[in-house]
């Protein structure tokens, strides 16, 4: 088709001739979506040519073409997907950025200590040890580690030694340390930050 055979169909699209339109979506369908199928997917393609003849035929009375209908067709394609990779960039790294943020956030929880071993089940852990203790040697480390007393104020309020304090707190570790071998140094950590 020549550009005045083009010019002359665009020219009735212009006066609202609804078989000119077609005569020229017919014509450039196929071109423009081979066209704008190198840059993006098909299905986006088909929707970007759609979407040209669509604004081609609403806008018909104001659009002005100085070149010709294919050159300002194959504009508007081009401007469009490129238009449209800008957008799926800038989705794309928001999403980045996102996850990113996210597994910062999951990073960050589980830097804390305290909350992340009471993630992975350790608390029940703890407790298990701490229901087997004996009555005394339970009594003595929960005033140590959960109440924070000093060996010899925990032997005023049993009425017993400092020694047998010592005593106590230590069976207490040893049953910690059997159960958790694997876990030995972040127990360390919760029990000496009053856990």
């Amino acid at each position: 088709m020549t550009d005045l055979a083009e010019n002359t169909i665009f020219q009735k699209v212009k006066n609202g001739d609804r078989s000119a339109f077609r005569i020229l979506f017919q014509r450039y369908f196929q071109p423009l979506f081979l066209f704008a199928s190198k840059f993006v997917d098909q299905e986006q393609a088909k929707d970007i040519v759609q979407d040209c003849f669509y604004e081609l035929w609403q806008n018909r009375r104001k659009t002005e073409i100085t070149t010709s209908v294919s050159a300002y067709l194959f504009t508007i394609v081009k401007n469009r997907c490129f238009k449209y990779l800008k957008t799926e960039q800038k989705k794309r790294l928001h999403q980045d950025n996102f996850g990113m943020l996210l597994k910062q956030e999951e990073l960050l929880y589980y830097t804390n200590s305290e909350k992340s071993i009471l993630e992975f089940g350790v608390r029940d852990r703890i407790e298990k040890v701490i229901v087997q203790l004996p009555e005394k040697c339970r009594q003595v480390f929960e005033k140590s580690r959960h109440e924070g007393l000093t060996n010899k104020e925990i032997a005023g309020v049993f009425n017993i030694s400092v020694k047998a304090v010592e005593k106590h707190i230590s069976k207490a570790l040893q049953l910690f340390r059997e159960e958790f071998k694997d876990m030995l140094l972040i127990l360390v950590a919760l029990l000496f930050n009053k856990f």
